[in-house]
């Protein structure tokens, strides 16, 4: 994995393609902070973007569960988290 600042990015974009045809991806920063990841896409572009999606979702699932662990929400109820729902679902109308 290669750290690239945006204006090398924009200097030196051949350097980035290179690393990309290595198989490494590449993290575009922004004042040091990262911004974006780089892959190198092959020809299933389909297929890499449902996995990619896939991977978000676990990434938001895993946030959510270690949020309801910090929250102490984790023992909630059957019958608290039907109430949880329910209240969430009315707040949506």
């Amino acid at each position: 994995m290669k750290y690239i600042a945006t204006r090398d990015l924009r200097s030196n974009p051949s350097a980035v393609w290179e690393t990309l045809d290595e198989g490494s991806e590449v993290i575009v920063t922004v004042n040091g902070k990262p911004k974006a990841i780089m892959i190198r896409a092959d020809e299933d572009l389909d297929f890499l973007m449902k996995a990619i999606s896939r991977a978000k979702a676990e990434l938001a699932v895993e946030r959510m569960r270690l949020q309801s662990l910090k929250l102490g929400l984790n023992s909630l109820s059957a019958e608290e988290i039907d109430r949880e729902i329910t209240e969430s679902r009315q707040e949506d109308r």
